[in-house]
Protein backbone atom coordinates (compact mmCIF):
# COMPACT_ATOMS: atom_id res chain seq x y z
CA UNK A 1 0.00 0.00 0.00
CA UNK A 2 2.75 2.45 0.72
CA UNK A 3 6.40 3.38 0.51
CA UNK A 4 7.18 3.97 4.16
CA UNK A 5 8.88 7.01 5.57
CA UNK A 6 10.98 4.76 7.78
CA UNK A 7 12.28 2.84 4.79
CA UNK A 8 13.13 6.13 3.07
CA UNK A 9 15.00 7.32 6.15
CA UNK A 10 16.95 4.07 6.47
CA UNK A 11 17.81 3.72 2.78
CA UNK A 12 18.85 7.33 2.25
CA UNK A 13 21.65 6.72 4.71
CA UNK A 14 23.03 3.65 2.98
CA UNK A 15 25.07 5.56 0.43
CA UNK A 16 26.89 7.70 2.97
CA UNK A 17 27.38 5.25 5.83
CA UNK A 18 30.45 3.50 4.39
CA UNK A 19 30.37 1.20 7.37
CA UNK A 20 32.39 -1.56 5.68
CA UNK A 21 35.66 0.24 6.33
CA UNK A 22 34.79 0.83 10.00
CA UNK A 23 33.31 -2.55 10.89
CA UNK A 24 35.06 -5.91 11.13
CA UNK A 25 31.86 -7.76 10.25
CA UNK A 26 30.49 -7.71 6.71
CA UNK A 27 26.97 -7.39 8.15
CA UNK A 28 25.33 -4.61 10.12
CA UNK A 29 21.87 -4.32 11.65
CA UNK A 30 19.91 -1.13 12.21
CA UNK A 31 16.37 -0.33 13.20
CA UNK A 32 13.85 2.13 14.54
CA UNK A 33 10.84 2.08 16.89
CA UNK A 34 8.34 4.91 16.49
CA UNK A 35 5.30 6.17 18.35
CA UNK A 36 3.35 8.46 16.01
CA UNK A 37 0.18 10.52 16.41
CA UNK A 38 -0.83 9.60 12.84
CA UNK A 39 0.09 7.03 10.18
CA UNK A 40 0.69 9.13 7.04
CA UNK A 41 1.32 7.68 3.59
CA UNK A 42 1.50 9.68 0.36
CA UNK A 43 -0.73 12.42 1.71
CA UNK A 44 -3.28 10.03 3.23
CA UNK A 45 -3.94 8.94 6.81
CA UNK A 46 -3.90 5.15 7.24
CA UNK A 47 -4.91 5.37 10.89
CA UNK A 48 -7.98 7.65 10.69
CA UNK A 49 -5.82 10.48 12.13
CA UNK A 50 -5.21 8.32 15.24
CA UNK A 51 -1.91 7.10 16.80
CA UNK A 52 0.19 4.34 15.25
CA UNK A 53 3.00 2.19 16.66
CA UNK A 54 5.68 1.30 14.12
CA UNK A 55 8.97 -0.61 14.12
CA UNK A 56 11.55 -1.65 11.54
CA UNK A 57 14.72 -3.74 11.58
CA UNK A 58 17.14 -4.14 8.67
CA UNK A 59 20.18 -6.31 7.97
CA UNK A 60 22.76 -4.88 5.56
CA UNK A 61 25.79 -6.42 3.86
CA UNK A 62 28.90 -4.52 2.83
CA UNK A 63 28.22 -5.37 -0.83
CA UNK A 64 25.06 -3.21 -0.76
CA UNK A 65 22.43 -5.94 -0.35
CA UNK A 66 19.92 -5.60 2.49
CA UNK A 67 16.69 -7.12 3.82
CA UNK A 68 14.29 -6.24 6.60
CA UNK A 69 10.87 -6.44 8.17
CA UNK A 70 8.57 -3.79 9.63
CA UNK A 71 5.40 -3.65 11.74
CA UNK A 72 2.69 -0.96 11.87
CA UNK A 73 -0.72 -0.55 13.44
CA UNK A 74 -3.46 1.11 11.41
CA UNK A 75 -7.24 1.65 11.23
CA UNK A 76 -9.76 1.16 8.44
CA UNK A 77 -13.45 1.59 7.72
CA UNK A 78 -15.18 -1.72 8.42
CA UNK A 79 -18.80 -2.91 8.48
CA UNK A 80 -19.10 -1.81 12.11
CA UNK A 81 -17.24 1.48 11.80
CA UNK A 82 -13.54 2.17 12.28
CA UNK A 83 -11.63 -1.03 13.11
CA UNK A 84 -8.05 -1.60 14.25
CA UNK A 85 -5.57 -3.86 12.47
CA UNK A 86 -1.84 -4.37 11.95
CA UNK A 87 0.55 -4.50 9.01
CA UNK A 88 3.74 -6.54 8.56
CA UNK A 89 5.98 -5.74 5.61
CA UNK A 90 8.93 -7.70 4.22
CA UNK A 91 11.50 -6.10 1.94
CA UNK A 92 14.88 -6.67 0.28
CA UNK A 93 17.02 -4.75 -2.14
CA UNK A 94 20.39 -3.52 -3.30
CA UNK A 95 22.04 -0.11 -3.00
CA UNK A 96 24.99 0.87 -5.21
CA UNK A 97 27.20 3.71 -3.96
CA UNK A 98 28.90 5.32 -6.95
CA UNK A 99 30.68 8.04 -4.95
CA UNK A 100 30.05 10.39 -2.02
CA UNK A 101 27.43 12.26 -4.06
CA UNK A 102 25.63 9.58 -6.12
CA UNK A 103 23.88 6.30 -5.36
CA UNK A 104 21.26 4.01 -6.95
CA UNK A 105 18.86 1.56 -5.31
CA UNK A 106 16.37 -1.21 -6.08
CA UNK A 107 13.83 -2.42 -3.53
CA UNK A 108 11.02 -5.00 -3.48
CA UNK A 109 8.48 -4.88 -0.65
CA UNK A 110 5.62 -7.24 0.23
CA UNK A 111 2.90 -5.53 2.28
CA UNK A 112 0.67 -7.82 4.37
CA UNK A 113 -2.38 -6.67 6.34
CA UNK A 114 -3.45 -8.89 9.22
CA UNK A 115 -5.70 -11.61 7.85
CA UNK A 116 -6.50 -9.50 4.79
CA UNK A 117 -4.84 -9.09 1.39
CA UNK A 118 -1.21 -8.39 0.52
CA UNK A 119 0.49 -6.58 -2.33
CA UNK A 120 3.97 -6.30 -3.83
CA UNK A 121 5.70 -3.05 -4.80
CA UNK A 122 9.01 -2.45 -6.60
CA UNK A 123 11.06 0.73 -6.25
CA UNK A 124 13.92 2.22 -8.27
CA UNK A 125 15.69 5.16 -6.63
CA UNK A 126 18.54 7.58 -7.14
CA UNK A 127 20.27 9.78 -4.57
CA UNK A 128 22.31 12.79 -5.64
CA UNK A 129 23.63 14.83 -2.73
CA UNK A 130 20.49 15.87 -0.81
CA UNK A 131 18.04 14.92 -3.58
CA UNK A 132 16.25 11.55 -3.65
CA UNK A 133 14.17 10.46 -6.67
CA UNK A 134 12.11 7.25 -6.70
CA UNK A 135 9.73 5.42 -9.02
CA UNK A 136 7.40 2.83 -7.44
CA UNK A 137 5.28 0.21 -9.19
CA UNK A 138 2.59 -1.74 -7.33
CA UNK A 139 2.22 -5.11 -9.05
CA UNK A 140 -1.19 -5.91 -7.54
CA UNK A 141 -2.85 -2.48 -7.93
CA UNK A 142 -1.00 -1.92 -11.26
CA UNK A 143 -0.22 1.69 -10.35
CA UNK A 144 2.87 3.89 -10.70
CA UNK A 145 3.93 6.43 -8.09
CA UNK A 146 6.86 8.83 -8.55
CA UNK A 147 8.35 10.94 -5.80
CA UNK A 148 11.06 13.50 -5.10
CA UNK A 149 12.51 14.23 -1.66
CA UNK A 150 14.95 17.02 -0.89
CA UNK A 151 16.70 17.13 2.50
CA UNK A 152 17.72 20.46 4.03
CA UNK A 153 20.14 20.05 6.96
CA UNK A 154 19.51 22.73 9.59
CA UNK A 155 22.80 22.36 11.48
CA UNK A 156 22.07 21.73 15.16
CA UNK A 157 18.34 22.25 14.53
CA UNK A 158 17.74 18.95 12.73
CA UNK A 159 16.65 18.31 9.16
CA UNK A 160 13.73 19.35 6.95
CA UNK A 161 12.63 17.15 4.04
CA UNK A 162 10.48 18.54 1.22
CA UNK A 163 8.42 15.81 -0.49
CA UNK A 164 6.40 15.75 -3.69
CA UNK A 165 4.65 12.71 -5.16
CA UNK A 166 2.50 11.88 -8.19
CA UNK A 167 0.31 8.84 -9.01
CA UNK A 168 -0.07 7.51 -12.57
CA UNK A 169 -2.76 4.99 -13.62
CA UNK A 170 -4.33 5.26 -10.17
CA UNK A 171 -7.94 4.21 -10.91
CA UNK A 172 -7.61 1.22 -8.58
CA UNK A 173 -6.71 3.52 -5.67
CA UNK A 174 -10.27 4.91 -5.60
CA UNK A 175 -9.45 8.64 -5.79
CA UNK A 176 -12.62 10.59 -6.62
CA UNK A 177 -13.31 14.21 -7.53
CA UNK A 178 -16.94 15.34 -7.74
CA UNK A 179 -18.04 11.72 -7.95
CA UNK A 180 -15.71 10.83 -10.81
CA UNK A 181 -12.87 8.32 -10.49
CA UNK A 182 -9.46 9.91 -11.09
CA UNK A 183 -6.47 8.25 -12.75
CA UNK A 184 -3.85 10.56 -11.22
CA UNK A 185 -3.20 12.38 -7.94
CA UNK A 186 -0.42 14.41 -6.39
CA UNK A 187 0.66 14.96 -2.78
CA UNK A 188 3.01 17.33 -0.97
CA UNK A 189 4.62 17.09 2.46
CA UNK A 190 7.05 18.75 4.84
CA UNK A 191 8.88 16.40 7.22
CA UNK A 192 11.05 17.61 10.07
CA UNK A 193 13.28 15.62 12.41
CA UNK A 194 15.14 16.93 15.44
CA UNK A 195 17.67 14.92 17.49
CA UNK A 196 16.53 15.07 21.11
CA UNK A 197 19.16 12.56 22.25
CA UNK A 198 21.84 10.49 20.52
CA UNK A 199 19.30 7.82 19.51
CA UNK A 200 15.99 9.64 19.96
CA UNK A 201 14.45 11.94 17.34
CA UNK A 202 11.40 14.19 17.34
CA UNK A 203 9.36 13.83 14.12
CA UNK A 204 6.89 16.31 12.64
CA UNK A 205 5.00 16.10 9.35
CA UNK A 206 2.36 18.10 7.50
CA UNK A 207 0.96 16.61 4.30
CA UNK A 208 -1.53 17.47 1.58
CA UNK A 209 -3.18 15.17 -0.97
CA UNK A 210 -5.07 16.45 -4.01
CA UNK A 211 -8.37 14.78 -3.08
CA UNK A 212 -7.99 14.59 0.72
CA UNK A 213 -7.89 16.93 3.71
CA UNK A 214 -4.60 18.12 5.21
CA UNK A 215 -3.06 15.72 7.74
CA UNK A 216 -0.50 16.22 10.50
CA UNK A 217 1.77 14.02 12.59
CA UNK A 218 4.04 14.34 15.62
CA UNK A 219 6.05 11.44 16.97
CA UNK A 220 9.20 10.03 18.52
CA UNK A 221 11.69 7.68 16.87
CA UNK A 222 14.21 5.56 18.78
CA UNK A 223 17.06 4.44 16.50
CA UNK A 224 19.26 1.45 17.23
Amino acid sequence: MRHKMIISLLLCGLGSMQYAQAQESAFQTSGVIMGLSNYLWRGLTISDDKPSLQADIMLEHETGFYAGVSFETYRYQGDEGIEKDYEIDYYAGYYLTVNDELGFGFNAMRYTYGDSHSNLEYTLSMDYNSLNLALNYDQDFETWYSEANYALPLAQYGELVIHGGYYFDAETMGFEDKGELQDSAYDLALRYSYPLLSQLDLLLEASYQEFEHDHYMIGLAFNF
